[in-house]
C-alpha cells in the first residue's frame, strides 16, 4: 500500500461518511457534494490504497471485505487524528479542531437550561472548530468518553466511573404517564398495586431503576430513547416515566397520579475525561456552560428541572 498523504484524512472521512449514508446517493446532502465528486474521491482513495472498498452501481452498494476491515480501523484511527488535532490546539492556544460531544436526547424542550445558546456561544469563540453533536444512551456516552471517541457527554448518570469527571447541571423530574385513552387516566389516585396490572416500557440504560420504583418484575417493553418511549405510550397500551418537561410537549399523555410517589429525579450531569479539561476547545465549552446556569420554572423544588 502507497504511503498516505495528508489529503487522504478527508479522503477517508469521505469514505466513512458514504458507508453510514449507505452509499453514494445518500452521502450527497450530508457531504454536500453531488455523486459524481464523491464517486471520484472514492475511486481516488482507493487507486492510493492499491485495493476497491465497494461495489457500487446497479446492483447497489456494499463493502467489500479489504473495504469492511478498513471501516473497522478507521474509527479508531479518526477519534486518534481528532485527539491530535485538540492537542495541537491547546499547544498553540488555537481554537482549532475538532469538539465531539454526545447528548441525551429530549434536551432540545428543556426551557430551564438552554444547550443551544450554549453550542451558540461556545461556536462564536471557536468558529474554526468542527462540532460534532450525537445523540446516544448514557451507557454509550459513557463508553465512548472513556475510550477517546468523545469529548464531552451529557446526561442522565446515577454511577460514577473511574477515569471520567462529572459535572453537575441539574436534577430532572421524571413522573409516570398513560395515553389519555388508557384506564389509568381517569382513574383517581392509584395504588401500586393497580400499577403493576399495566403493562410498563423501561429505559434499558437505567438498569431496571424505573421499574423497580412500580414494583414490576419484568418490562414488556424496552427503548433507549424518550421519543420511542413516548411513542409506545401513546399507543394506549404501555405506562411509563418520562421527564416532565418532554412530557408536555407530547400530544395524548396523561400524568398518572398515585397514592404513594413514585416519581423521582434523574442526575443530568456533564461527563469528561479526568484531565481533558486542559485541552482549550474542552474548557471552553465548560466555560460556556458555567456562564448559563440553570433557570428554574418556579421556587427551588417545585419545577420539573431542580438544581442539585
Amino acid at each position: 500500500m502507497r504511503r498516505l498523504h495528508d489529503v487522504d484524512l478527508k479522503l477517508l472521512r469521505t469514505f466513512k461518511a458514504i458507508v453510514e449514508a449507505g452509499g453514494l446517493s445518500g452521502a450527497q446532502a450530508t457531504l454536500n457534494s453531488s455523486q459524481s465528486t464523491l464517486s471520484t474521491q472514492l475511486a481516488d482513495l482507493e487507486k492510493r490504497l492499491g485495493f476497491r472498498l465497494c461495489q457500487r452501481g446497479r446492483g447497489g452498494f456494499a463493502l467489500t471485505p479489504q473495504g469492511q476491515k478498513l471501516l473497522d480501523a478507521l474509527e479508531d484511527f479518526l477519534a486518534a487524528a481528532d485527539h491530535f488535532q485538540n492537542e495541537a490546539a491547546s499547544i498553540s492556544g488555537e481554537m482549532r479542531g475538532v469538539l465531539r460531544l454526545s447528548v441525551v436526547d429530549a434536551m432540545l424542550c428543556n426551557a430551564a437550561w438552554d444547550l443551544s445558546a450554549i453550542l451558540r456561544d461556545f461556536n462564536a469563540r471557536a468558529k474554526a472548530t468542527l462540532i460534532e453533536l450525537s445523540a446516544a444512551s448514557p451507557s454509550d456516552m459513557e463508553r465512548l468518553v472513556a475510550e477517546g471517541k468523545r469529548d464531552i457527554a451529557i446526561g442522565p448518570f446515577f454511577r460514577r466511573n473511574a477515569g471520567l469527571s462529572y459535572v453537575p447541571l441539574f436534577q430532572e423530574h421524571h413522573a409516570l404517564f398513560c395515553a389519555a385513552a388508557h384506564p389509568l387516566a381517569r382513574s383517581g389516585p392509584v395504588q401500586a398495586a393497580t400499577l403493576r396490572q399495566h403493562a410498563f416500557v423501561a429505559r434499558g440504560y437505567l438498569h431496571r431503576y424505573d421499574v423497580e420504583r412500580v414494583g414490576h418484575v419484568e418490562p414488556a417493553a424496552l427503548v433507549d430513547t424518550m421519543e420511542t418511549q413516548a411513542l409506545l405510550i401513546r399507543s394506549g397500551r404501555f405506562i411509563g416515566y418520562l421527564p416532565s418537561h418532554y412530557a408536555q410537549t407530547v400530544d395524548g399523555l396523561t400524568r398518572i397520579e398515585t397514592v404513594e410517589p413514585v416519581d423521582y429525579l434523574s442526575p443530568i450531569q456533564l461527563v469528561h475525561s479526568t484531565g481533558a479539561s486542559e485541552n482549550i476547545l474542552i474548557r471552553s465549552f465548560l466555560n460556556r456552560v458555567a456562564e448559563h446556569p440553570l433557570r428554574l420554572d418556579g421556587p427551588a423544588g417545585q419545577g420539573p428541572i431542580r438544581p442539585f
